[in-house]
């Protein structure tokens, strides 16, 4: 396995969050998206086939987000999470300026992994909201 410091293209992307169960993504939105990542970090097999991502995103000073942290299911078992979680950390502990907020939303099974990576409940001092287009 590769873990490599760089965007997936937009076509393996999409595959990854269809199959992960994330839904399908309009592939103008997601070329977008990964244009305006702050920082990628891939899995790779030994055929160079995506197997896990995740990306930052925000203004790169004041707010971070931690997006798409995602997984192929069939490779589940393996500690692949950590690992792209160890490289996102990583990054923004050299990178972004003491005191910024790193977010992130986490499906509820998640939870405790984050919280090991320093992750907490933002209520009752605030709370998130969505709202999806």
């Amino acid at each position: 396995m590769n873990i490599v410091h760089e965007l997936p293209d937009l076509e393996e992307y999409c595959e990854l969050r269809s199959t992960a169960g994330l839904g399908a993504t309009d592939a103008s939105a997601a070329r977008t998206a990964l244009r305006h990542s702050i920082f990628s970090v891939v899995a790779r097999d030994e055929g160079l086939k995506l197997i896990g991502m995740g990306r930052i995103i925000g203004d790169g000073g004041r707010f971070f987000q931690i997006v798409d942290v995602v997984v192929d299911p069939s490779r589940e078992r393996e500690p692949l999470t950590r690992l792209l979680m160890n490289e996102l950390t990583d990054y923004l502990e050299r990178h972004a300026p003491k005191g910024a907020d790193v977010l992130l939303m986490a499906d509820v099974p998640a939870v405790g992994l984050y919280q090991e990576y320093g992750f907490g409940f933002t209520y009752p001092q605030s709370i998130s909201l969505r709202r999806t287009l």
